[in-house]
């Protein structure tokens, strides 16, 4: 009787072990699948050169459009694209400075009110850079969205247009909002894969 006690004992610990050895394989695989578009994005070119014909900014938080601003002063890109701003929306709410700017510097600010995700945002930028026949654009959005903001504007726009990132560092150093990014990345990343999936067809 002992004995067949101990059998099951010994095969209820085994069981556990088998159960524990699977949920850490899981963990590690949902990890990496999350983890390789985001260390890809790391490899995307940065600006340099002569200015591109336009920067687009994909609106969301993380200061995305005051990093597009500065981008664009700084002469990175001649036109300045602000996508995704809401319907109504008017460079008085988007764009803080705006009353600085010249008459001709405005007729270069471009605010799209259309486009509600990443997706949408891609195909307002290739109804731009067709209309008006860029060949070099920059992207800017936060560090977590940027391989999948990136896969959709490259599937969508023409194969010879030029695309460089500025990457929007989200705030690692606020305790309170780190679990947040890092949900976000793994998130993105399990999207980015979604992605890769839908675009097949375009």
């Amino acid at each position: 009787m002992k004995i067949g006690q101990d059998k099951n004992l010994l095969g209820a610990r085994r069981k556990r072990k088998g159960l524990r050895s699977a949920l850490f394989i899981l963990i590690l695989v949902l990890a990496a699948g999350a983890a390789i578009p985001h260390l890809l994005a790391m490899r995307l070119p940065v600006p340099s050169g002569p200015p591109a014909d336009a920067i687009l900014v994909l609106t969301g938080g993380e200061n995305r459009i005051l990093e597009g601003f500065r981008a664009w002063k700084e002469g990175k890109g001649k036109e300045l694209y602000i996508l995704g701003a809401g319907g109504g929306a008017r460079i008085e709410r988007v764009l803080p400075g705006h009353s600085a700017l010249s008459a001709e510097e405005l007729r270069r600010v471009h605010i799209e009110g259309w486009s509600e995700n990443t997706l949408e945002n891609a195909f307002s930028a290739k109804t731009v850079v067709k209309n008006r026949g860029f060949e070099r654009i920059v992207l800017i959005t936060a560090d977590y969205h940027m391989p999948r903001a990136c896969l959709a504007l490259r599937t969508v726009l023409p194969p010879g247009v030029s695309i460089a990132v500025i990457t929007v560092r989200s705030d690692w150093n606020d305790r309170n909002a780190l679990p947040r990014t890092l949900r976000l990345f793994f998130v993105e990343g399990w999207k980015y894969w979604t992605y890769r999936l839908f675009l097949i067809w375009e």
